[in-house]
């Protein structure tokens, strides 16, 4: 009788619910309404294939580019070394002996190791036209030449990655064993990737981004022989157990096998060698062959041979060995050949 009486409800959350019945059934109402009036076709349907997939964010290694062009036997483009006079300068060639020009005329320096980039609009070669040797660009259509190394040592064989940013090339810094190095293709961070027991003489890039292959002096003094390893310079393997391996290297397209050449002096052949098992197929016989290299698209081989009274010229081959031809017949020599688109 005297506790507390509890509290009456407020009278305005009363009228508040009543108030908003009325309104719910009006915008229920108003929905429907839109939702017959809007036609179908306005909503599209979207499918799997339009949904863009989350995508880590992790900066990948240099990767392949795309699938080669293929090359009829009566197109394509080839560099290569060709010694005028005193010294070592760049031409070119149509793969079917037409056009064939000189690229560069420097004196006294050496011009070498002559590369296609990827993308086949520029030329990367060692030169050294400013004292050491270093890697130099040449921008087709304007013969542009752009330093790309400056005072690194010695270098030889450089290699595009396959997407055209970075280089990997032999280089001798001091008196150590020339070793592989890398540098972005504006010159920045030139770095040591792998420094091996022998000098290196010889460096290619797989077209999968995956692989570098490269030759190395072994315990014999002169003897080399193919080794692979990762891109970072880990997992270097031996894959090559054959007299007299030469400082050439060529990838297939595939990035299954590699052209080496290889023998006695004054008898080396030019051979498949798979990447995998370590199996080589001889392709040339006979005429003291070097520096095989595959067409863009693996059907075909140029090389060059001493074959023609030992003047050193270019010949070029199907994929089989089968089919060989004469490119170049020139007095002085022709060597180093390099295809590009």
């Amino acid at each position: 009788m005297f506790g507390k009486r509890p509290a009456p409800r407020p009278i305005f959350n009363r009228h508040r619910r009543r108030s908003h019945i009325p309104w719910i059934w009006v915008i229920l109402g108003v929905l429907a309404l839109l939702l017959f009036l809007i036609p179908t076709n306005t909503l599209p349907i979207v499918s799997l294939d339009q949904v863009t997939p989350f995508v880590v964010n992790v900066t990948p290694l240099p990767t392949a580019t795309s699938t080669p062009r293929p090359v009829s036997e009566h197109g394509g483009r080839i560099v290569f070394t060709c010694t005028r006079g005193e010294y070592n300068q760049l031409c070119l060639i149509n793969a079917d002996g037409t056009d064939l020009h000189q690229l560069s005329s420097e004196s006294g320096a050496n011009d070498y190791y002559p590369i296609f980039s990827p993308d086949g609009k520029t030329l990367m070669f060692a030169s050294n036209r400013n004292g050491a040797f270093d890697i130099y660009l040449m921008v087709f259509g304007q013969r542009d030449v752009f330093q790309i190394t400056s005072n690194l040592g010695n270098i030889v064989s450089p290699d595009f990655s396959p997407d055209g940013t970075k280089v990997i090339f032999a280089n001798q810094a001091g008196e150590a064993p020339s070793a592989l190095w890398m540098v972005n293709l504006d010159g920045s961070d030139p770095h040591l990737v792998y420094a091996g027991p022998g000098a290196i003489v010889a460096a290619a890039w797989s077209p999968d981004g995956r692989t570098i292959a490269y030759a190395m002096e072994t315990a014999l003094a002169g003897q080399y022989q193919v080794y692979l390893m990762n891109v970072d310079g880990a997992a270097s393997r031996q894959v090559t157990n054959i007299e007299g391996v030469g400082g050439s290297l060529s990838w297939s397209p595939d990035s299954q096998s590699l052209l080496i050449y290889a023998g006695p002096v004054g008898g080396r052949e030019v051979y498949r060698l798979d990447a995998a098992t370590g199996a080589l197929t001889q392709l040339t016989s006979g005429g003291n062959n070097a520096s095989p290299c595959y067409s863009p698209d693996g059907q075909f081989i140029v090389f060059n041979s001493l074959r023609n009274n030992n003047q050193a010229d270019l010949y070029i081959i199907n994929a089989d060995g089968s089919n060989l031809r004469q490119l170049t017949n020139d007095p002085e020599p022709d060597w180093q050949p390099r295809w590009g688109p």
